[in-house]
């Protein structure tokens, strides 16, 4: 049985197209990097801050950077070349990675604030250009599958570096964590100028010559206003999603630290949370063959559970398995999700749904961040846990009322957006 899905995955990826392989090998390499940064990231934000509130504020505010960012984003991705709106990311990565460094040295407020500028431009970049190319390149293999394939190498980079982290954290500093990141910039710039496609060269040559009137802006609105329905449940899992990763990337770390976790336990812990991510290809192989709204609500119901678990639980092996479980509920439901919003789309808003679904990933990136540090100064983190814990719960539920959407055909290049 595992011998044949192994075979089935195999020949799966070899039908891949290699303009999506690459743009993969960008992204695990750029996660190998931030693998070294983001089990400790939190705990840096913790040298310039001493609660709960304000670390959720930092992050929420690079994520508002994210959301205006993406605005544009949502029409250029599909005037722009996608491997050059992620290849201007990386540039902006470059000086976003050395504030971070200047900002811990000298332990400037003012510089980590620009630093959180300049990510929250850089990610929407590389994550909107990687999914657009995707959602254009992948739908003849399988979306679903594509899309499992980006997740699970990109996870499978973070993975490996966090693991590396876990034993050469005592030879580097918080400040200096950052410095890793710079060598998948310097391939990215290698790589990212061999993938052909068709589009203009820049995102700053989109922007100047597609944002210079007020109406560029309303018929994003317009398009908006036509989509489908059915479309804006999905976008709430987005949504969901974004909330689940960024408080999970910020609050565990930090409550790990409180049930005495050390530095390398802490690596590890997260090394593991990411481990599900892994077989996202295999999750997606099943999405692209179940009813995606009963994979969906396998998911949902997995979290759900997971964090109330964990809302209880405060043993330090219980924590490494109750947050390993939660990371499984979003390698399931994200590759179906996409699957259906990617089927939901006319070909020609590929690149604007892309930076729409993205729009939504940030909103939760906003909101998870700082209402889960409001709730954990005025009570505890479990708390939160659990309130996420009712929000899973309720759209699992909903997922399982919502007939007949994992049978939606797939939109073709001339279709038009109806509302249904």
């Amino acid at each position: 049985m595992l011998k044949k899905a192994f075979r089935c995955i195999t020949k799966d990826i070899k039908h891949i197209p290699i303009g999506i392989k690459l743009i993969v090998l960008v992204i695990f390499l750029r996660t190998l990097g931030w693998g070294f940064v983001d089990p400790f990231f939190a705990i840096y934000l913790d040298g310039f801050s001493d609660n709960y509130t304000m670390i959720g504020a930092f992050v929420s505010f690079m994520s508002v950077i994210s959301l205006l960012t993406v605005i544009p984003l949502i029409r250029l991705a599909d005037k722009v070349k996608d491997a050059r709106i992620i290849e201007d990311g990386e540039l902006l990565y470059l000086f976003t990675i050395l504030a971070y460094v200047a900002a811990g040295f000298l332990h400037s407020l003012p510089i980590l604030i620009i630093a959180f500028i300049l990510n929250g431009i850089a990610h929407p970049f590389v994550i909107v250009g990687a999914e657009a190319y995707i959602r254009k390149h992948g739908r003849k293999g399988g979306s679903s599958r594509s899309f499992g394939y980006y997740t699970a190498l990109g996870n499978l980079g973070w993975i490996l570096g966090m693991f590396i982290a876990a034993f050469l954290i005592p030879y580097y500093s918080f400040n200096t964590m950052f410095l890793f990141v710079l060598p998948s910039i310097a391939v990215s710039f290698f790589i990212l100028p061999k993938i052909r496609e068709r589009g203009l060269s820049s995102y700053f040559c989109g922007l100047r010559k597609y944002f210079h009137k007020t109406e560029d802006f309303k018929k994003i609105i317009n398009d908006l206003r036509g989509l489908n329905r059915k479309m804006f449940f999905f976008l709430m899992l987005a949504f969901f999603d974004g909330m689940i990763v960024m408080f999970a990337y910020i609050f565990i770390p930090l409550f790990a630290l409180t049930i005495d976790l050390s530095l390398k336990q802490i690596a590890l812990l997260l090394a593991i949370m990411y481990i599900p991510f892994i077989f996202s290809f295999f999750f997606s192989e099943i999405a692209d063959r179940s009813k995606k709204m009963n994979v969906i609500a396998t998911g949902l119901f997995v979290g759900a559970l997971s964090f109330i678990l964990l809302s209880f639980v405060v043993a330090q092996l219980w924590v490494v398995v109750l947050a390993s479980l939660i990371s499984l509920s979003v390698a399931i439901i994200r590759p179906a999700y996409n699957g259906i919003i990617t089927q939901l789309t006319p070909r020609k808003m590929l690149g604007e749904i892309s930076g729409l679904n993205n729009l939504f990933v940030r909103l939760g990136h906003i909101v998870g961040p700082i209402l889960s540090g409001i709730i954990a100064d005025l009570y505890s983190i479990q708390v939160s846990f659990f309130l996420i814990a009712i929000i899973a719960f309720g759209l699992g539920i909903i997922t399982i009322l919502l007939k007949g959407y994992e049978y939606l055909p797939m939109q073709d290049e001339d279709a038009k957006i109806k509302l249904t």
